[in-house]
């Protein structure tokens, strides 16, 4: 026991020798920031929801033409059905190979003979042709209708339908002409009382042509069948003529299509 008491005064006064006794630093301490205001998140606007146009159709031009011919040439089929109904020309098999869009006219100074080409590319054998013709004239016309025309139609070898409006005879036939002569007629001349002949006065032809035979329909009257066993012509091309032997006049072409027959 003394010996402890001896040591323990010992260690002080060595300590006490040395200076002040040392004093344990403070411990460090560490300054904690205080928590910043954390901004709240943006918030980010949904986007408005803008309609969307419907597309616009574009107009199909090839569907609308077609459309346009299919009326037509169901058109066309009523006025055959009414006409042709009870026969055996084949119309049901047939097509529209072309349609008048504007007027046409042949003026007439006499003696004077002209034509107006109704469509260069077109040629037929077998076919079903309608015109409205009015003439205009104080006298003696001829309106009339080229059709299986070599293609010098001024020359060529033909057949022609023709409206005579003679003085009091209102007639009609078929002829043959080449060199821009008369050959023969098949039909001879026919006198037609459904003729109109008064000046001005409009008169509407069917005719038919098939192989060797031909139907004539005037004004809605069928005026016969009429053959041309020679043949003579069985293909061409188209034009509407007109003569006159003196004084002015015209014949003038409306509402006309040609249907092709199989």
């Amino acid at each position: 026991m003394k010996q402890v008491l001896y040591l323990s005064l010992l260690l002080l006064l060595l300590v006490s020798g040395c200076g002040v006794l040392p004093v344990a630093a403070p411990a460090t301490v560490t300054a904690t920031t205080a928590p910043s205001n954390t901004p709240e998140p943006t918030v980010t606007p949904l986007p408005t929801d803008t309609p969307t146009p419907m597309p616009t159709s574009t107009p199909n031009q090839t569907a609308t033409v077609q459309a346009a011919g299919t009326e037509i040439s169901s058109s066309i089929l009523k006025e055959l059905e009414q006409l042709l109904g009870d026969t055996d020309i084949p119309y049901q098999d047939g097509y529209l190979a072309w349609q008048q869009e504007d007027p046409l006219e042949v003026k007439l100074s006499g003696p004077d003979g002209k034509y107006v080409d109704l469509n260069g590319d077109l040629s037929a054998s077998n076919f079903i042709l309608k015109s409205e013709i009015t003439w205009e004239a104080s006298g003696i016309i001829v309106c009339g209708v080229m059709f299986r025309s070599e293609p010098n139609l001024e020359k060529g070898k033909q057949y022609q339908f023709m409206y005579l409006r003679l003085s009091g005879l209102p007639a009609w036939e078929i002829d043959v002409f080449e060199f821009g002569r008369f050959k023969n007629s098949p039909s001879k001349t026919q006198y037609s009382d459904a003729i109109d002949q008064g000046s001005g006065a409009t008169n509407e032809v069917v005719l038919v042509a098939q192989d060797e035979q031909f139907n004539v329909y005037i004004n809605g009257a069928r005026q016969g069948r009429y053959f041309d066993y020679s043949k003579q012509r069985q293909d061409g091309f188209f034009a509407f003529t007109g003569f006159q032997d003196s004084g002015k006049g015209s014949c003038s072409y409306e509402n006309s299509w040609i249907w092709m027959l199989k």
